[in-house]
């Protein structure tokens, strides 16, 4: 989604406030991170909503997925990773 000038005007409120008031330590995607976790996206929020609703019924279809180990396996494999790394 695209940046408002209003999500903008937001967070320098919000990081403004939170520098004055113990935050001045912090790095700015900290401050970004926080006024995100604060400021949630809708539109983020109903996909995950809509991701975990579709999960949980392939679950009760009896659908259980890739097993931890496979999908572990696969990623060392791909990049090309040992199993200390």
């Amino acid at each position: 989604m695209p940046t408002s000038t209003q999500e903008l005007q937001s967070f320098q409120k919000y990081a403004a406030a939170r520098i004055q008031n113990g935050g001045a330590k912090l790095e700015l995607d900290e401050l970004l991170d926080e006024w995100k976790h604060q400021n949630p996206d809708p539109l983020k929020l109903q996909e995950d909503a809509l991701a975990v609703k579709t999960s949980l019924l392939d679950i009760e279809r009896g659908e259980t997925g890739t097993p931890v180990d496979d999908v572990i396996a696969d990623i060392r494999a791909k990049y090309k990773l040992t199993s200390d790394t």
